[in-house]
């Protein structure tokens, strides 16, 4: 029997109280068949409504309580556990909102995504015929069915592999060089608390990388010298970065710290040779305190400079696996032309560069497009051109592009937000690249604009899950489509 100190949400009476406003508390023994598509297990509860307990696996007996309104239930204990059930590597896994599949092999973690993807694209019958080829071709559904049917899908509890979806990976835990914490009441830094906004004080986090937990660590001991200080009003939230050419911290102060409390900061940081800046407020730039600012990671050998406190990719492996990939999958000749969307400061703008015959990257931050410019001059690479723009309003870029090269692109890499490119797609089929090669971060924004590619006639060759954040229920794609 799994008891539910790993698992519970550790709702406390008052919560339970307040939701038994909405209906009243029962306790339910329940039969897992399925998981949703954040990883939660789906159960029929006593009039055979669909209930959702967090922390278990379809095939599993658990017992659960809280109103049977449709919220996620506190998992009590369970009875009958299945072979892919594991010890949770972290001792705060279900009360730290940080992860949420930490009590799944990391095998099985990867087969339940490669199985979410492959539902998700099913519901695209233009797709899934071309995907799946033995598949039977499904009724065309309309846009707003297909939206309907991806919010409410539910998985099997079969977590069998999909061979046409591939998998990258990093290790599972020790890849994260980039985390925004929060301060808990007791002075400790953390993650926001499962279900909830509250911040959970952590001594440690095992999926930091090393130099990032010994960062951590130091940071909480500082606090814990000074238990006289409300951290939380002195500090909004920190910043942690292992990046080159030492680990770094940003520090996001909203009342002045203490000179005593800051000299000791400063100490710290100094004998371990890390880094340490703050920002006064919001609107403000950030303030070196030990160390520069001057920060950069690496891609191909090619160190690529960046502003702390904007977007890098947090998994440096996965990262430098991705870009790989990218460039396998492209396998440029060396006369292409590539238009780069959303580049950011060149993470595969640089790289695409040394393969093709000339590149375009568009980034709606002129910062960024200036610092992807200066790597571009560092590094001597010349047949790449980065310039700002807006790709949520694509009106008036095309006239932009075409001063910069006479040619239309052979080939577009969008690298969106979780958003998606809705607002670059009418642009993008007026372009008509011959190949595009989509890096998605949020599978229902990828199925949106993967359906208006296919209705164009793009045709999906390859696919692939990359596991960017692994123990989570994050899922992000690397897709690449041809023109039909």
């Amino acid at each position: 029997m799994v008891r539910s100190s790993h698992f519970s949400r550790l709702k406390t009476a008052k919560s339970l109280r307040q939701k038994s406003k909405e209906g009243e508390v029962q306790h339910v023994a329940l039969h897992i068949t399925g998981l949703d598509e954040h990883g939660q297990g789906l159960a029929k509860g006593p009039n055979q409504e669909t209930l959702k307990v967090p922390f278990v696996l379809p095939g599993e007996r658990c017992t659960a309580r809280g109103p049977l309104t449709g919220e996620p239930l506190e998992l009590l204990d369970v009875q009958e556990s299945v072979d892919q059930r594991r010890q949770p590597p972290c001792p705060e896994f279900g009360r730290c909102g940080g992860c949420q599949l930490q009590h799944i092999i990391y095998d099985e973690q990867l087969q339940f995504k490669r199985q979410r993807l492959w539902h998700g694209l099913s519901q695209l019958s233009n797709v899934q015929s071309r995907v799946k080829s033995k598949s039977k071709p499904k009724p065309k559904l309309g846009k707003k069915t297909v939206a309907k049917k991806i919010d409410r899908q539910v998985f099997p509890s079969d977590l069998a592999s999909i061979d046409d979806i591939s998998v990258l990976q990093s290790s599972e835990l020790g890849y994260r060089r980039r985390a925004r914490l929060g301060i808990s009441p007791n002075g400790q830094l953390g993650f926001r608390k499962a279900a909830s906004n509250d911040t959970l004080g952590i001594e440690n986090c095992l999926i930091l990388t090393e130099p990032l937990q010994n960062l951590m660590q130091a940071l909480n001991s500082v606090l814990a010298s000074f238990p006289e200080l409300d951290w939380r009003s002195h500090l909004g939230h920190v910043e942690l970065l292992d990046v080159e050419p030492s680990p770094l911290a940003l520090l996001r102060v909203v009342k002045n710290i203490p000179s005593a409390a800051l000299q000791n900061i400063k100490t710290v940081f100094e004998e371990r040779h890390w880094r340490v800046a703050v920002q006064r407020h919001k609107d403000a730039g950030f303030e070196a305190l030990i160390g520069s600012l001057d920060s950069s990671y690496t891609i191909n050998t090619h160190p690529i400079a960046f502003e702390p406190g904007r977007f890098i990719q947090v998994n440096t492996e996965l990262n430098q696996a991705m870009v790989r990939q990218a460039m396998q999958w492209l396998d440029l000749q060396g006369g292409e032309q590539v238009l780069d969307l959303f580049c950011g400061v060149g993470n595969f703008t640089l790289p695409l560069a040394e393969q093709a015959g000339k590149v375009l990257g568009i980034e709606l931050s002129q910062d960024m497009v200036e610092m992807a410019r200066n790597n571009a001059r560092r590094l001597g690479i010349e047949n790449v051109e980065f310039m700002a723009a807006n790709l949520d309003l694509a009106d008036g870029l095309l006239p932009d592009y075409e001063q910069l090269t006479v040619n239309r692109p052979d080939v577009v890499l969008l690298d969106p937000p979780r958003a998606g490119a809705a607002g670059f797609i009418p642009t993008l089929l007026e372009l008509s690249p011959q190949r595009i090669l989509y890096i998605s971060c949020h599978q229902g924004s990828l199925l949106r604009d993967l359906r208006r590619l296919g209705h164009a006639s793009y045709r999906l060759e390859k696919l692939s899950l990359m596991d960017m954040f692994p123990n989570t229920e994050h899922v992000e794609c690397m897709a690449l489509l041809s023109k039909g």
